[in-house]
This record gives structure tokens, sequence and C-alpha cells, in this order.
């Protein structure tokens, strides 16, 4: 009988044993488990943040298709476009192409061109195409041809008026309007437009990252809709 209780004794500490080791088995699955799961948040939060950082840092890519003597692309100048950069200087780019429905005609002695607005826009869109090749800074730029663009009927005298009201140093941009590159860079922008999809047909045509939908809205409120464009609302954009 004492032999027998024995027996029992020793298979109930064996089969508790076993149980201890399935349950310890378990519980160690359970914990790497977690740990695990864990991690695995831990890496998804790190990649949203990352996300977020990335998209803070986006830009809006702007691209204006205009004329130096067009009523319409002046108004979108000083209404639209000044005051949006103002409002988000860093959160876009601006690319400004002079040209607008010019033609340009390829003879032996370089570029001649036909202009919307008759020859003194071909002058302005020249000096207006210079200037961008000169002044690098972004700012500068935009703020000297919106200076010009409000009246560009005298393109010369409005371009050393501007500069010294900015105090920029025009000569380059004088002597380029002069010589063979400014009909080479107006020729440039000239097959720039033309290479835009669909075809320019109204003019100020404005795309925002390469795309051209929804112009009415685009001229009519440019922050508003390139503010539709972020992922992370600037502060420009909700002030």
């Amino acid at each position: 009988m004492g032999f027998g209780n024995f027996r029992w004794r020793i298979l109930f500490i064996i089969i508790s044993v076993l149980l201890l080791w399935q349950l310890t088995k378990v519980w160690l699955g359970f914990t790497q488990r977690k740990s695990d799961i864990e991690a695995q948040l831990q890496d998804n939060h790190l990649v949203i943040l990352s996300q977020k950082d990335d998209w803070s840092k986006q830009k809006i890519r702007i691209a204006v298709y205009y004329e130096a003597l067009c009523p319409d692309s002046r108004s979108f100048f000083i209404k639209q476009l000044l005051p949006t950069y103002h409002r988000l200087p860093d959160s876009i780019q601006v690319q400004l192409i002079p040209y607008g429905k010019a033609t340009t005609i390829n003879t032996k002695d370089g570029y001649e061109f036909t202009c919307q607005h008759g020859p003194i826009e071909c002058e302005a869109n020249i000096i207006h195409a210079c200037s961008i090749d000169v002044l690098k800074n972004s700012s500068i730029q935009l703020e000297y041809l919106s200076c010009m663009i409000k009246n560009n009927i005298e393109p010369v005298i409005i371009m050393e008026s501007c500069a010294k009201k900015m105090n920029i140093d025009y000569k380059d941009i004088f002597k380029c309007s002069v010589e063979a590159k400014g009909k080479e860079l107006l020729a440039r922008y000239g097959e720039l437009t033309k290479a835009l999809t669909p075809k320019v047909s109204f003019i100020p045509t404005v795309t925002l990252d390469g795309k051209s939908e929804n112009q009415a809205r685009i001229l009519k409120n440019l922050l508003q809709e390139v503010c539709l464009h972020f992922k992370v609302m600037p502060k420009g954009c909700t002030v």
C-alpha cells in the first residue's frame, strides 16, 4: 500500500513537471509574440513619423505659362502668385515660362518671334527670360518679374526702374536681352510651352506638380488649390 502511494506520488510529480514545462513554453511563446507585436507597432510608428516628416517637407511645383503684356497674366502675378508665395515661401517651387501664344521663327541669323500683343511683348518676354536666367534667388526673381509685369509697355525702362527699386544690378539682364542668348532662352521657353499637354488655350496656364486640371479654380484662388495638394498642411494654409 505504501509502495502504491509512492508510485502515485512519483506519477503526480512527473505529470506536474510536464504540465509546468508545457505552461512555461506557452508563456514564453506568448511573451515572445507580445514582444514581436510591440516591436512591429514601434516600427510602424517610426515609419508613420518618418512619413509625416517627409510630408512636412513636401513642396508643390507651380509652373506659370504667361506673357509679359497679358492683362490676365499681370492680374495672376499680382493677386494670386505673389501673395501665395508670401504665404508659403518654403512650401512651393515656382517656375516661370514667359512665352504664351507667341510663335518662334528659326532663321539663318537666329530666332525671331511674333507675339500675341505685338513686338513690344516679344521684347518684354525676352527681358523676363533673361531675368529668370540671371537672378538665381527664387524670391528676388519673382518679386522682380512681378514688379515689371505691372507696367511692361516700356520693357527697358521698367527693367531699369524695378532693378533700382530692388537694388538689383540689371546690366547682365540687359546684355542678355540684346544678344543672341536672350532669344535662345525665349525659344527654349517656347519649346516648353508647346510641349504642354493639353495644349495652351488660355494665358496664363498654370500647372501644379505638372498637372493642369482645374484651371478656373487655380486662376481664381491659387492658395486654396495649392493647399489641397499637401499631405501635411503647412502653416500658411491654416492661418
